[in-house]
């Protein structure tokens, strides 16, 4: 007696495999056979209704009438039903009570249902199990096996694997709506592919089709945030005809997805002190924000401003006003005490750009971290300090909290870009002389001690002038601005001149003076785009003369592109907290996104001089890069 073979109870299996929760109507051209019995009758009449226990209970009772491999089958049946309507314990109780020795097509569909039931079972196991079953399966059967087979490589990073798979599945027996349904999933993990581990595929494929896929995945995410671009780069892109090919369907539907991206909410609610002791932060902010808004000739958010400032609400109590006035997304708040309290005292159901940073997991992918942190350029002069061929170097520092921060955030970009910081001394932040930490950093106290020893042991005096130390190739100093008018002109005068120093940019002035330029002569450190004397990008050049037309014309500040850049991030966050590799050209530096939610800014390598400050070049005339870390 030949398996049974139910004409919608088979078709019903795309529930198990695609995780789906509806019944998928079979293709008129099927071939199918059925045993005849009345249960059976029933039970493809309540799956016609959407009754799957009803199906399911059904067929069990109809397997008791049958013996060998028919019931096995009809038990099979039953167990695909019920792992698709979400009950593994029923499936694995029928599955419990076939009898897989009957046949090996039994065997194989018991081997694909029961690598489905364990999720226990690692990606590399679900492919080795599913390449050796026991008998090939069915035309009907097959699509499931390698929907199975292209999820495990797809968390396996087999791009090209599950991409060839993908082609054999779309050449199989499904429905228009379930290959379309397979080809998102698929489309979907290839958007969340590391991008380099893409281009190492797209570099292997010998299939072309399989290369067009992995060239069109690489080149949608590198214009993610470019419209005309990705609308000529779909435009160019070939209409193949091959099985397998993209289809027209999901070119549009990319196109629409990054229309959504890109579209800010229609209210944004924005938490700023306007008030008290941060309110000229605050303010500065505010104007940057309008800039922006102002300088947008696209779709633009509904901007809500409320004080959380002194004589403004707590911003837990600012928060739950915005959510109940209709706010998708709330920038702020500033400060960081303002932000824990956020944090520890509210449930983020409306995702919030923070304007500062702390240590907390507590708001996950719905708290993104902003701000203008010392960290990220200290970071931004280690890579500086390693493009430019410095690797061994010292380092002076404030003896406060904040000096420990920056330098720490210093030495770990210079470390895992394979330098090392080999000497380090503190100074207090009150402290105006500074010749004995800076000559115990350069070595110069060592050099003056051994030689009162040798006039003391002699009893000659010689002619003698102090040595720094050799093995030294620069010095990063942590220091707030006022401090940095004190390092680097003693660092100088103790024997360091020609020796490299790298400095934060909140140790520079916002607009330095000519004092300033003196005292800070040749200082190399990271530049925000907004504060360079420069030809500006059109995306800081638009806001700046939104500025400028104030009365009085306001002068630029780090705390405007702080919030230029907040209002821009609007329409591109998404995008980037989606993708770590990409980028946006910012007020602020070039922006991204970390996978702890962080916004880094990449800035302009610089260097300042007498006359102001200029872009940096290496000493050999190679370029430095555009943008550091």
């Amino acid at each position: 007696m030949p398996t049974p073979r139910l004409p919608l109870i088979a078709l019903f299996t795309a529930l198990v495999v695609a995780g789906c929760s509806s019944i998928e109507p079979r293709e008129a051209s099927e071939p199918l056979t059925s045993l005849e019995h009345p249960r059976i009758a029933a039970a493809e009449s309540a799956l016609a209704v959407n009754d799957p226990a009803s199906a399911v209970a059904l067929l069990r009772r109809a397997a008791s009438d049958f013996s060998g491999s028919s019931a096995t089958g009809l038990r099979l049946e039953a167990a695909r039903i019920a792992l698709g309507m979400g009950d593994p314990a029923a499936a694995e109780r029928l599955l419990n009570q076939a009898d897989t020795t009957a046949s090996a097509d039994n065997q194989a569909l018991t081997t694909l249902l029961r690598t489905r039931l364990d999720e226990t079972l690692g990606d590399r196991t679900v492919i080795e199990r599913l390449n050796r079953l026991a008998a090939p399966l069915s035309a009907r059967m097959a699509p499931y096996r390698l929907e199975a087979l292209i999820k495990a490589k797809l968390a396996r990073g087999d791009w090209i694997g599950a991409i060839n798979d993908w082609r054999a599945l779309d050449r199989k027996a499904l429905t228009p709506a379930r290959r379309h349904r397979s080809e998102a999933r698929l489309w979907q993990a290839l958007q969340a592919a590391p991008m380099e581990s893409l281009r190492r595929a797209a570099d292997t494929a010998r299939q072309s089709v399989t290369a067009q896929w992995l060239e069109l995945a690489i080149g949608v995410r590198q214009r993610a945030l470019d419209t005309e671009g990705l609308q000529a780069f779909l435009g160019d892109y070939p209409r193949s005809a091959a099985d397998g090919a993209i289809s027209q369907r999901s070119l549009r539907r990319i196109l629409a997805m990054q229309r959504a991206d890109l579209s800010p909410p229609r209210r944004v609610a924005v938490l700023l002190p306007l008030s008290g002791a941060w309110a000229s932060a605050g303010q500065q902010i505010r104007d940057g924000l309008l800039a922006a808004y102002h300088a947008d000739d696209g779709e633009q958010p509904v901007l809500v401003f409320f004080d959380v400032g002194a004589a403004g609400l707590s911003v837990t109590a600012a928060y739950q006003q915005a959510l109940a006035e209709g706010a998708g997304r709330v920038i702020g708040p500033l400060r960081k005490p303002a932000l824990r309290d956020l944090v520890a005292s509210t449930d983020l159901s409306v995702p919030v750009l923070a304007l500062n940073r702390i240590d907390s997991d507590r708001g996950g992918p719905r708290l993104q971290q902003f701000g203008l942190a010392p960290e990220n350029d200290a970071a931004a002069s280690a890579a500086l300090a390693r493009q430019m061929g410095q690797q061994r170097m010292l380092m002076i520092r404030r003896d406060d909290d904040w000096g420990a921060r920056v330098a720490a955030a210093f030495e770990t970009a210079l470390t895992e870009a394979d330098g090392a910081v080999v000497g380090e001394v503190r100074y207090p932040p009150d402290q105006q002389d500074l010749a004995y930490p800076i000559k115990a950093l350069l070595g110069i106290d060592a050099s003056e001690t051994r030689h009162e020893r040798l006039e003391s042991v002699t009893g000659e005096r010689y002619g003698f002038e102090a040595r720094r130390r050799q093995d030294i190739d620069g010095v990063f100093m942590a220091a707030r601005e006022r401090d940095a008018r004190l390092v680097l002109p003693q660092l100088r005068f103790h024997r360091g001149i020609g020796l490299p120093v790298f400095g934060a940019g909140t140790s520079v002035p916002d607009r330095p003076d000519s004092s300033a330029r003196s005292d800070l002569e040749g200082l190399v450190f990271g530049r925000m785009p907004w504060l360079l004397d420069e030809p500006a990008a059109p995306m800081a050049d638009q806001p700046g003369q939104q500025l400028i037309n104030t009365d009085p014309p306001t002068p630029r500040t780090r705390l405007q592109a702080l919030g230029i850049d907040s209002y821009r991030l609007l329409k591109g966050i998404s995008a980037l907290a989606r993708d770590p590799s990409l980028s946006m050209p910012g007020a602020s530096g070039r922006l991204s996104i970390n996978e702890r939610h962080q916004i880094g800014r990449a800035m302009v390598p610089v260097q300042m001089t007498q006359r102001g400050i200029r872009r940096l070049n290496r000493a050999d005339g190679e370029a430095i890069a555009d943008r550091v870390p």
